[in-house]
C-alpha cells in the first residue's frame, strides 16, 4: 500500500515537472527584423519580436510613433499610453488589455500591449498601432529574416 502510494506521488511529480518545462518555452520568436519607415531603415532601442500565441510583432511604442511623426504620452498610474496622431486620432492603449480607445470606441487588438521589465519600454503590436494611425504594414520574409516596411498615407 505504502509502495503504491509513493509510486503515484512520484509520477504526479514527474508529470506535472514535464508539463510545466512544456509550458515554459518563451512566449515569442526573437527573429531578424529589418524595419523601415518609408522605405527608410530605422533602428528600435529595443528589440522588437514576434509573439507566438497570436503571430503579431511587437514593437516600442515610441518607436513606430514617432518615427511615423505622431507623439506619445505615458500616464503611470493608469498604466495607459496615448498616442495623439497628425491625423486627428487619439488612440489609449492600457497594458494587458486588448481594447484600444481610437477617438473614444473601442477596439480590438490581436495582443495587449506588454510592459516587460527588460528592456522597461512599452511593447505594442505593431500593425495595429501604424494602421490605426493611417500607415500601411507591408512584410516579407527572406532566409531568416523579416523585412518590415511601414508607409504613412497621404492625408487628403
Amino acid at each position: 500500500m505504502l509502495k503504491k502510494a509513493v509510486n503515484t506521488i512520484l509520477f504526479a511529480v514527474i508529470f506535472f515537472v514535464t508539463v510545466d518545462q512544456a509550458n515554459a518555452a518563451p512566449p515569442q520568436y526573437l527573429y531578424n527584423l529589418v524595419l523601415k519607415v518609408n522605405n527608410v531603415e530605422v533602428t528600435a532601442d529595443a528589440n522588437p519580436y514576434i509573439e507566438r500565441a497570436t503571430n503579431t510583432t511587437y514593437v516600442p511604442i515610441r518607436f513606430v510613433s514617432e518615427n511615423l511623426g505622431e507623439t506619445v504620452s505615458w500616464n503611470r498610474e493608469k498604466q495607459e499610453v496615448t498616442i495623439r496622431s497628425g491625423n486627428g486620432q487619439i488612440v489609449r492603449l492600457i497594458i494587458g488589455s486588448r481594447v484600444a480607445y481610437v477617438n473614444d470606441k473601442e477596439k480590438p487588438m490581436p495582443g495587449a500591449p506588454v510592459m516587460p521589465v527588460s528592456p522597461n519600454r512599452v511593447m505594442v503590436p505593431l500593425r495595429f498601432v501604424s494602421e490605426v494611425v493611417g500607415a500601411t504594414v507591408d512584410s516579407t520574409q527572406r532566409n531568416e529574416t523579416i523585412y518590415v516596411n511601414i508607409t504613412k498615407a497621404i492625408s487628403k
